[in-house]
């Protein structure tokens, strides 16, 4: 059997984990919010229309923060369609997905549907079709007290108290030629740093994010110039630069750029999206020195997922969700040690979507609704995953990829919770063929006390949760010893996410 050792030292403090690490999005789009989280002919939704089902498993799922309303659906969307009684709400056509909108659902519905549910909302403005005016409009419908216009507007439809949003997007995938009114940089930041402007006058406690690059593929040709040119032009208004990339191995499954990456390339995706954090983190970096600023620009992530290879037979159209295997589970575990191993500069990261389209939960039109594979790794990191992020060292075995050499096997991060004394080590396997006993050195933390061991796995690397299988993909728990001499040994099945807590004696 091979083996690795993974050490986590104390002192090597990375970063408090900001609790926004733990954010989904939810976008019109698909069954997203109409026949996701939105039904109100369902038995369980509430005076809203609002499914409490579903309300129910995202609590579970510990969701901190939501993006909404898109996408690209933002931006060809004028937020003014969705505020007011809902039978003089206009129908229109939306050109980014070819549907028409209802707009059933607007920005006060989704206010308290988060206020219900219990996570902050992170709100997008148009870029594409929209102007600054409309951005600073928009902040003061949410955010006023009353006393002008649209506050008072909001206050008329029902809703006395500001939504008090913090943090706002300004646009979404700017630089994609897919996107309604896409730009270059000069002309995206000029226009997103006036909209800010405006924003900030009108409140100035809101969080402002930047479009950054919203693809690596070498097709997309802005990739890293992009950032670098907004940084430069408009520095001082970003509080966080946004960053988007959704995984795939199924090249049938490609959405704009072709794509090269296949099964056997699962284990660079997470060396991809460190690259990917590194150029962003080079590139504001270098633009604080250059303008010697004070300033540090950090990350907000709020586009990540992947792209499951039911698409490629068309089911995924089919059945209106998506159904996760337990390599793309493992996947998302891999992804959120990534988020975890850099928490001093990623500090907002959304899962895309929430349910449904891509979602970690599915729902059935008048039916149930169950937890995909991938629900479980969020679930674990957004519980455990709470404190300060432990930097790790690793010696271990490396897997051979189709196009990209050799990887490393073992994706971990290590999480200790001052508070409660808890030490938590997440981990994957990403090898597709072979066990790995890891011994885990913590030394450093003490005498440890084991709590659990968690391990979601499945012996078919392609198995599914779906209706009629709900429960094929879910986590079970294994004995977990007590470290001697402060080594803790496990072994990781191939495939697999793991979970191993402890607390100091």
């Amino acid at each position: 059997m091979k083996k690795a050792t993974i050490t986590a030292d104390k002192a090597y403090k990375i970063s408090e984990v900001d609790r926004r690490l733990m954010g989904s999005f939810i976008e019109h789009l698909g069954r997203t919010v109409y026949d996701g989280i939105y039904d109100p002919s369902h038995p369980t939704a509430d005076e809203n229309g609002f499914r409490g089902d579903v309300k129910e498993l995202i609590r579970e799922l510990g969701v901190t923060i939501v993006r909404y309303p898109g996408g690209n659906f933002v931006s060809g969307y004028d937020w003014k369609d969705g505020i007011g009684p809902k039978d003089e709400r206009p129908a229109k056509f939306d050109p980014a997905w070819k549907i028409v909108e209802t707009n059933e659902v607007g920005t006060d519905e989704f206010a308290k549907y988060a206020k219900d549910t219990g996570f902050e909302v992170m709100m997008a403005v148009n870029m594409g079709t929209g102007t600054p005016k409309d951005a600073q409009e928009i902040v003061d419908y949410c955010n006023g007290k009353g006393g002008t216009y649209w506050s008072d507007l909001r206050i008329k439809n029902g809703t006395a108290e500001p939504h008090g949003f913090k943090t706002w997007c300004i646009g979404n995938e700017m630089d994609g030629p897919w996107q309604i009114c896409c730009m270059d940089a000069d002309a995206y930041a000029k226009k997103a740093m006036e909209a800010a402007k405006l924003m900030r006058w009108t409140d100035p406690s809101i969080e402002t994010v930047f479009c950054g690059s919203c693809a690596t593929e070498p097709e997309h040709k802005t990739f890293g110039f992009w950032d670098r040119m907004v940084f430069e032009r408009a520095y001082e208004e970003i509080d966080y630069i946004s960053l988007h990339r959704y995984y795939n191995y199924t090249p049938a499954a490609n959405m704009f750029y072709p794509l090269l990456d296949t099964f056997r390339d699962i284990p660079h995706f997470f060396t991809d999206l460190q690259d990917f954090l590194d150029m962003a983190k080079g590139a504001a970096d270098y633009v604080k020195v250059a303008t010697h600023s004070n300033k540090t620009i950090n990350i907000s992530f709020d586009e990540w997922g992947v792209i499951t290879s039911d698409r490629e037979n068309g089911e995924n159209k089919r059945r209106g969700y998506s159904a996760f295997t337990q390599v793309d589970t493992m996947i998302y575990g891999g992804l959120l040690c990534t988020f975890l191993n850099n928490a001093d500069r990623v500090k907002i990261a959304n899962q895309s979507l929430l349910v449904n389209q891509g979602g970690m939960i599915s729902t059935k039109k008048d039916g149930g609704v169950i937890r995909q594979g991938t629900f479980y790794p969020f679930m674990h990191v957004a519980k455990y995953g709470k404190g300060i992020a432990i930097r790790t060292v690793v010696d271990g075995p490396s897997v051979v990829t189709e196009h990209y050499g050799e990887e490393p096997a073992i994706v971990n991060s290590v999480v200790y919770n001052p508070e409660t004394e808890d030490v938590t080590v997440f981990a994957i396997n990403c090898s597709m063929e072979d066990e790995i006993e890891v011994s885990f050195d913590l030394r450093s933390f003490g005498e440890l006390n084991p709590v659990e061991r968690i391990e979601v796995y499945s012996e078919d690397p392609l198995v599914r949760n779906t209706f009629e299988t709900p429960d094929a993909i879910a986590p079970v728990a294994l004995p977990l010893d007590a470290p001697e001499n402060g080594v803790a040994k496990v072994v990781l099945k191939k495939h697999s996410w793991n979970v191993l807590r402890f607390k100091v004696k």
